[in-house]
């Protein structure tokens, strides 16, 4: 028998942590990979250069549903997160935990880090959220023998996949945990295998796309690894594991994590602490940049942690009880256990979401902690810095003139905010933009955003100086003082030289 779920403050938590990334929502402005996820919803197919079709897909129903307003695309993945809060506290649950363990396990996820994924709408919520599903029914399987869950194993992995392709580091680490713990039993079960034939009949489209493309997933993956895979990034990995899910709850995962390998009540379910091992290593090893891709084996650690923490925590209070019945330590009792994570995770909530203004935070510097926030500012004024430079063309140039872009932001804010300031579409040789070009073949003027005159030269030339692009706020981001040129000579036509410009990073 399970213990009672704890409904009051683990649905309590999921609420509370769906209506703050409500109400930050408008705060600062659009993500970089926000703007390009709207563009590519006018562009829907079933992959993309650097994802499936998932993120883009939902972008598109924000769209037809809200038009693309930042409230709206965001609203899906603060529910997302919402009941990410929900099953962490049903993870602990299932382990066994009773209110405490469940009301803080879902507390260490409704304030930590967490947030900081849900805050932008893109793949990476949802693939937390995928992880936690299969994480829990894994463990339900393992508890009560019901292989049919395999089924629906199958079934959310197969839509995980269509979002982002990483859920299939935590099967590959299960199947290993699994198969060294004694389990593989499980490998001959029939459900198993139908649940594998489930998620890749889900997954076949976007692998059809992928092989008529000629896989350039793989490629630009490829990119990524060898850009990122040095040892400086696997050195910077390890530290951050134990800050990913906030240092105020390292003490919870890491019980958590012990006890997983090594307590006798946690055996059944040992599979997650060798997954986390071997996760561990072999991202830390290919992908060490990457270290938020670990985050979501963190739920099932703080569950067990939390069972853990609500021993530790019992036994505290009886000593203290018996030895010195006046004092009073921090994690002396649930209550005050529940306080410290509470305030330590609201502390950091600054780190995690733009609570402070902008000016603030990029004064702090903390987007150096967390890059995304500087990715959300300085977007409108990039746009009417182009557009300043495109009325400075005289009218015969403008009928034809070119907007060409670094990356697909830069492409992705002027396509978003472009059109109120006369601006034409932005062309941009980044990843999927590249797919959505040349620009006509016709000689014309092109302005382009964020490019070197060097990067330009073999394709176009007498390019000048223009303008370089400033936010209000003196955010220190990618965008800050990136050059916008003129270029009023192409050595060939559009066509001929597009293949030059495609990058896939």
């Amino acid at each position: 028998m399970l213990p009672r779920f704890a409904a009051g403050p683990v649905l309590g938590l999921a609420a509370a942590a769906t209506a703050l990334l409500l109400l930050v929502s408008t705060r600062y402005g659009y993500h970089r990979d926000e703007l390009y996820f709207l563009e590519a919803s006018r562009h829907l197919a079933w992959g993309y250069v650097d994802q499936p079709p998932g993120s883009v897909a939902m972008a598109w129903l924000s769209r037809t549903l809200f038009g693309g307003s930042l409230p709206g695309l965001r609203l899906f993945p603060a529910i997302a997160d919402g009941v990410l809060v929900a099953l962490a506290g049903l993870t602990a649950r299932e382990l066994g935990g009773r209110r405490f363990p469940q009301t803080l396990a879902a507390l260490a996820v409704a304030v930590g880090p967490f947030l900081a994924a849900a805050h932008l709408a893109g793949p990476t919520v949802y693939d937390i959220l995928a992880w936690a599903a299969v994480s829990l029914l894994v463990i339900r399987i393992l508890r009560t023998g019901r292989e049919r869950l395999w089924v629906a194993v199958g079934a959310i992995c197969g839509v995980a996949l269509l979002n982002k392709e990483t859920i299939l580091f935590l099967l590959f680490g299960l199947a290993i945990g699994l198969l060294t713990t004694g389990r593989a039993d499980i490998v001959r079960s029939r459900w198993l295998w139908l649940g594998i034939a489930v998620a890749v009949a889900i997954w076949l489209p976007t692998l059809v796309w992928q092989a008529i493309h000629g896989w350039p997933t793989v490629e630009m993956s490829g990119n990524l690894r060898r850009e990122h895979s040095g040892l400086g990034d696997t050195l910077t990995f390890v530290p951050l594991q134990l800050l990913l899910p906030g240092w105020y709850v390292a003490p919870v995962w890491l019980a958590g994590l012990w006890a997983l390998w090594r307590e006798e009540r946690f055996r059944a379910y040992r599979a997650f602490a060798v997954a986390y091992g071997v996760l561990f290593v072999l991202i830390g090893v290919l992908i060490g940049d990457r270290p938020y891709y670990v985050l979501a084996l963190y739920v099932v650690l703080l569950a067990a942690g939390a069972i853990v923490t609500e021993g530790v925590v019992e036994g505290t209070r009886r000593f203290f009880s018996t030895r010195s019945p006046g004092r009073r330590l921090i994690w002396r009792s649930p209550r005050t256990a529940i306080a410290f994570v509470a305030v330590f995770g609201v502390l950091g909530l600054p780190v995690s979401l733009p609570v402070l203004p902008a000016s603030m935070s990029g004064n702090l510097q903390l987007q150096t902690i967390n890059y995304d926030l500087g990715e959300t500012v300085g977007w409108p004024e990039l746009v009417s810095t182009v557009a300043r430079v495109y009325r400075s063309l005289p009218a015969s140039e403008r009928s034809s003139a070119v907007i060409l872009t670094s990356n697909y932001g830069e492409a992705g804010a002027i396509d978003r905010y472009g059109p109120a300031l006369g601006l034409p579409q932005a062309y941009s040789g980044h990843n999927t933009f590249w797919w959505w070009g040349p620009p006509l073949p016709s000689e014309s003027t092109t302005i382009t955003v964020g490019f070197d005159p060097s990067d330009l030269a073999p394709d176009l030339a007498a390019c000048t100086p223009a303008a370089r692009v400033h936010n209000a706020d003196g955010m220190d981001n990618d965008e800050e003082g990136a050059p916008v040129m003129i270029c009023r000579h192409q050595r060939a036509p559009w066509p001929a030289m597009w293949p030059a410009f495609r990058h896939y990073d």
